[in-house]
């Protein structure tokens, strides 16, 4: 098995801007009033949202299958906890090689992913038990992953890179400076 190492980036709108959008009050407002800004983050879906909270498991930083949706833009937001490893690639209509992979550590700040962005199916907590995140998607593409797992998937793309012969570790060591990249 090949084994290919991903060093975590840090997190900011320019880096993540290939993927997606990282989701904070930044720049100015779009809307509110007095007492409170509104800031719109520009989420899509093709079917009824689903809002849900997902609790991710400690579990080895090895990244076997990544996923891209078809229909919906995808936000996770962590709900306080330990900071977490997210996988993504930039959206494509084929698998990404794995160098094109990147990981971003999550410590506070959600991510709305760019409609056929790749991605990690899970999240990776750097420590403890497990990490919280709220997660904002679709029903249709929820329900077709979990209430049909035996049927390949129409509105999502999966790929097993651990099935190509490819093994995948997030090194969570110092994090990579883009000049490092």
């Amino acid at each position: 098995m090949r084994r290919i190492t991903l060093p975590v980036s840090p997190i900011s709108p320019e880096a993540f801007a290939p993927y997606g959008r990282v989701l904070s009050p930044a720049g100015e407002r779009d809307t509110g009033r007095e007492g409170y800004d509104i800031w719109i983050q520009p989420f899509a879906a093709e079917s009824r949202p689903r809002l849900q909270i997902v609790r991710y498991h400690a579990r080895p930083f090895v990244v076997a299958l990544v996923e891209r949706h078809l229909h919906v833009t995808e936000a996770r937001q962590p709900l306080g906890g330990p900071p977490a490893i997210i996988v993504v690639a930039e959206a494509s209509e084929t698998p990404p090689e794995p160098e094109a992979l990147r990981a971003f550590r999550l410590d506070g700040e959600g991510v709305l992913f760019h409609r056929g962005t790749w991605h990690a199916i899970d999240a990776y907590p750097e420590h403890g038990s497990h990490a919280d995140f709220l997660f904002l998607s679709e029903e249709a593409t929820v329900n077709e992953l979990f209430e049909h797992p035996e049927r390949p998937p129409e509105r999502t793309r999966v790929h097993d890179f651990r099935a190509a012969g490819i093994e995948l570790v997030i090194e969570t060591n110092p994090l990579t400076t883009n000049e490092n990249r």
